[in-house]
C-alpha cells in the first residue's frame, strides 16, 4: 500500500484569498469535493483497491488540508496521476457552492442573525449532484480507467503462455 499526496484543490485552480477562520473552512469544504470528484474520475474503485481521503495536517507554516490516495494491491491499474484533472468539475463547483452556503447559514444562526427553524433547503445533508455531471465528461473519467485497467492486463503475465 502506498500514499500519494495529491493536494487539497486541482493543481489549475487559484487559492482562496480569504481571513483565516474562512481560508481554513473552505480549505476543508474544497479538500473534501476534490476527494469526492476524484472517485468520481476513477470510476469509485473498492476502498481496498484505490481510496481518496481528505486530511488535515500542520507545520511549521500552519494547518493545510489535502488528499491523499491510498493505492492498495492492484490500484495501481487504476490509479493515474496524469488522470487527475487541473480544473474543478460542475458537480464539484455545486457540492463546494452547497457547502459554503450551509456553512454562512450556520454562521448566521450561530451569531443570532437567523432562527434555527429558518425555512431553507440547507438544513439536511448535501444533496447528491452527480446526475449533473457532463455525460461526455462521465465517458472520458471511464473511458481513461478503462484503457487504463486494459493496458495493465495485457502486461501482466498469463500463466500457461510462453
Amino acid at each position: 500500500m502506498r500514499e500519494v499526496e495529491i493536494g487539497g484543490r486541482p493543481k489549475a485552480e487559484p487559492c482562496s484569498q480569504f481571513g483565516e477562520a474562512e481560508d481554513q473552512a473552505l480549505a476543508s469544504i474544497e479538500a473534501q469535493a476534490f476527494a469526492r470528484m476524484l472517485d468520481r474520475v476513477f470510476w469509485f474503485p473498492e476502498p481496498h483497491v484505490l481510496r481518496f481521503e481528505a486530511r488535515v495536517h500542520s507545520d511549521s507554516q500552519g494547518i493545510h488540508h489535502t488528499v491523499v490516495g491510498v493505492v492498495g494491491h492492484g490500484g495501481e491499474a487504476w490509479f493515474s496521476e496524469d488522470l487527475i484533472p487541473a480544473r474543478w468539475d460542475y458537480v464539484a463547483f455545486k457540492e463546494i457552492g452547497w457547502s459554503v452556503s450551509k456553512l454562512l447559514r450556520n454562521k448566521l444562526i450561530a451569531d443570532g442573525v437567523l432562527r434555527e427553524d429558518a425555512p431553507g433547503l440547507l438544513a439536511g445533508l448535501m444533496p447528491d449532484f452527480s446526475g449533473m455531471q457532463e455525460p461526455e465528461e462521465k465517458d472520458h473519467y471511464r473511458w481513461a480507467v478503462v484503457n487504463r485497467l486494459r493496458s495493465a492486463a495485457m502486461t501482466r503475465p498469463m500463466p500457461g503462455r510462453w
